[in-house]
């Protein structure tokens, strides 16, 4: 079941007021908040660790002490003429700059510029700052603001984990910096087969450009209790009620947009049983023949599916267009296509489609 069917089903279940027997509207929000209980009561005996944002993202640099005495993370984080230590909550700590934090790190400008507390002038010889990261998350977060290599995060619980920490603490250039690093990974980190997962921990810490990426990625795969799998663990019932929503915009947006090609699709010449439209080639600036066929291709492949990618997969178009051809009593559609014409399509409506998506917004809860 799709989670459109899961709505109408319930939807159908609304009930009558007993004053007026007007039928009563279904709050899909609270609708997907039933599901969210549904879905975690199934599956709170499958590894209770996974239920947390950033548990079980791998070890730490080095050993990683749960108690006791902390210990030093070392090399380069060592130096002697630093002057605060910030202390991961694996309890590893890292020996760093003031000036350097305060300049990266607005948060951290205020708190080095409010008076200091009276503790840190009872013997201690410089101050520590408790963080809720792990060694891991801090090791990359400092390596981005000091001269050194900076290290880019290979996994996508780390990219987020690491991208959560610079909004945490106010870092805005150094999330940019670390968005074009990931963004420059082979492979990427943000893919298809991770996007419900990469949507749902985005949401949770609020990362509106990482949450609207992985939302895109999901128009790759139906929308379906069998496409997220145990990926639906790491949604809220809110965040998949926006989702909803988002995908349902892009399909409007996307039948729209093809409803509107008519210019390029328009009927020139009518001949059996399917109009004639054209296309110009830009290399050639010929006018080229065009079945109006092939809108109602891309119309059939946008509910499922409503990427531009998918919606205009080349195999796919010219395995329907073969399968039409043989079908077809029209002797023009019965021709063959010498010109490359459905290449031409496929890649002039990708690129339409791509920006009507684009100009799509997904409304991130605050």
């Amino acid at each position: 079941m799709n989670f459109s069917n899961f709505v109408e089903i319930m939807s159908l279940q609304a009930t009558k007021c007993t004053s007026c027997s007007t039928r009563q509207c279904t709050d899909k929000l609270r609708l997907f908040d039933c599901l969210e209980r549904h879905v975690r009561g199934q599956i709170e005996q499958m590894h209770d660790e996974l239920l947390s944002l950033f548990d079980g993202l791998g070890d730490a640099t080095g050993p990683q002490p749960s108690c006791g005495q902390p210990r030093d993370f070392g090399a380069p984080f060592d130096r002697r003429d630093s002057d605060v230590t910030i202390r991961s909550c694996d309890r590893v700590d890292f020996q760093v700059h003031k000036a350097v934090l305060g300049i990266a790190s607005a948060a951290f400008q205020d708190m080095f510029t409010a008076p200091e507390p009276s503790p840190y002038g009872q013997g201690q010889v410089k101050q520590v700052i408790d963080l809720t990261e792990d060694s891991k998350t801090l090791h990359r977060l400092l390596s981005m603001i000091y001269p050194m290599n900076p290290i880019v995060p290979d996994t996508l619980e780390d990219a987020l984990s690491l991208l959560s920490a610079c909004q945490k603490y106010q870092m805005d250039s150094t999330a940019t910096r670390v968005r074009a690093l990931i963004c420059a990974r082979t492979p990427p980190l943000f893919t298809s087969e991770n996007c419900f997962r990469a949507y749902g921990i985005a949401s949770r810490c609020h990362l509106e450009e990482e949450a609207l990426l992985s939302a895109r990625l999901t128009l790759e795969c139906p929308l379906t209790f069998e496409a997220c799998g145990e990926d639906l663990r790491f949604i809220s019932g809110a965040d998949l009620f926006q989702l909803f929503g988002y995908r349902n915009e892009c399909i409007k947006v996307a039948e729209d947009c093809i409803e509107k090609t008519n210019h390029w699709l328009s009927p020139v010449l009518s001949t059996g049983s399917t109009g004639l439209g054209y296309i110009v080639d830009r290399a050639t600036e010929e006018r080229l023949p065009v079945s109006k066929w092939w809108r109602r291709h891309f119309l059939r492949r946008i509910a499922l599916r409503p990427s531009p990618k998918t919606i205009t997969d080349r195999l796919a178009s010219k395995n329907a267009l073969s399968w039409h051809r043989y079908k077809s009593a029209c002797t023009s559609c019965r021709r063959p296509d010498k010109t490359g014409i459905g290449d031409t399509i496929c890649a002039a409506l990708e690129a339409k489609l791509s920006a009507v998506i684009e100009q799509v917004r997904l409304d991130v809860r605050t």
